[in-house]
């Protein structure tokens, strides 16, 4: 059975820490696809930078072009209301039934896994992947039941930062991947 990594965000935008915890997912467990999920409405935070749905769909399409075992799924971008995880999950599973998904999650995310809309169906239906994060403790309380935590590389770097240094003109180009940082110069994103 095929094994896909599910790593669903704002990608706004997507960085080199995004793509460091799918290779570290897809590498340590073996995974034979990622699928990138950009998030439509983000139930947990807002979109900080307005810029369009289309905008941050290429951003991740760009990311998804690096390696021929990435993939984007427009999934939560075509659908409308906020984007539950376990809705996406849920009709994942039943339209690829042949499929065993896990979902990749950074610490700073399960910290606050137990808000999230049902977690507690959520955390029954799929096996996790979290990649650790500086400053962010993992703690057992109310996390997934099938869960695997990989701690050997951790990156700390934020959408947020990367957004107030390209609004500054002081970004650090080696943060994003060459073609997401190209169509961030061309289409004068985050200005």
């Amino acid at each position: 059975m095929k094994k896909v990594g599910l790593l669903g965000g704002t990608f706004d935008p997507p960085h080199l820490g995004h793509l460091i915890m799918a290779e570290e997912a897809r590498l340590n467990k073996k995974l034979d696809e990622i699928w990138w999920l950009p998030n439509h409405i983000p139930p947990h935070k807002k979109l900080a930078s307005g810029i369009s749905d289309q905008d941050r769909i290429k951003l991740v399409d760009k990311v998804t072009e690096l390696h021929p075992a990435y993939r984007l799924c427009t999934l939560e971008m075509d659908r409308s209301g906020p984007s539950y995880t376990v809705d996406t999950v849920r009709l994942l599973q039943k339209e690829y039934a042949n499929l065993q998904f896990h979902f990749i999650m950074g610490g700073d995310s399960l910290n606050n896994f137990h808000k999230w809309y049902k977690y507690d169906q959520l955390k029954e239906m799929i096996p996790f992947i979290v990649i650790s994060r500086p400053g962010f403790l993992i703690s057992d309380a109310e996390t997934p039941s099938r869960m695997t935590v990989l701690d050997d590389v951790s990156v700390e770097l934020s959408s947020t930062y990367i957004r107030k240094t390209l609004k500054e003109g002081s970004v650090n180009r080696f943060v994003l991947p060459e073609g997401v940082y190209e169509y961030i110069k061309e289409n004068h994103l985050y200005e």
